[in-house]
């Protein structure tokens, strides 16, 4: 909660400050908290998305134009199974969001429920995202006659490691946070 959105009122029973919160205040902090975890949820969704077809696309048209060899289509239908696994999740999560009250108290929670499947997103992406592209595609390079690029492309990997930590730790973590406190206060709220 804001500092400047909070009353003091002097207790003059125990001479001590008391905080008041302007509810009108929390409110809309819920509001366009939750508003900015909804549009950062389908920001990721709708990249992930848009990324995976145009990559399939640009490689099998440049696989398809070199005539290139059968091994080279591993590559871009590794991104087209992405593409589709995105779509699917997009779907699944809009399902599952159905589920949450349509009160403030409803709207925080899922608000949590998307920033906390932003954190296992994110670390799941390079097991299971990050890991098989550069898999297949160093294979692919070094078949290619290219072992130099295959081995720079296995050496991002540990970067990329570190920048999903980053990622987390940078952006979602603190959301969360902020989302947490948010609904601590609805909660202590009595009228709630």
């Amino acid at each position: 909660m804001e500092f400047d959105e909070m009353k003091v009122i002097w207790d003059s029973q125990s001479n001590q400050k008391l905080y008041a919160i302007n509810e009108d205040a929390l409110f809309g902090q819920i509001r366009r908290k939750s508003r900015s975890v909804d549009h950062l949820v389908g920001m990721v969704e709708w990249v992930m998305i848009a990324i995976n077809l145009l990559v399939g696309i640009v490689l099998v048209v440049d696989t398809w134009r070199g005539a290139g060899p059968a091994y080279e289509y591993a590559f871009p239908a590794l991104y087209f199974v992405y593409f589709a696994i995105a779509v699917y999740a997009q779907q699944t999560r809009k399902r599952a969001e159905v589920g949450f009250a349509s009160t403030l108290l409803g709207e925080l929670e899922k608000a949590l429920w998307q920033i906390n499947q932003l954190i296992r997103q994110a670390r799941r992406m390079i097991l299971w995202y990050l890991l098989p592209i550069v898999a297949v595609g160093s294979v692919v390079v070094w078949l290619n006659g290219k072992p130099l690029w295959s081995l720079a492309m296995l050496l991002l990997l540990p970067a990329t490691y570190f920048a999903s930590g980053w990622e987390i730790n940078k952006f979602y973590l603190p959301k969360k946070e902020s989302l947490e406190s948010l609904r601590e206060t609805l909660l202590a709220e009595p009228n709630q």
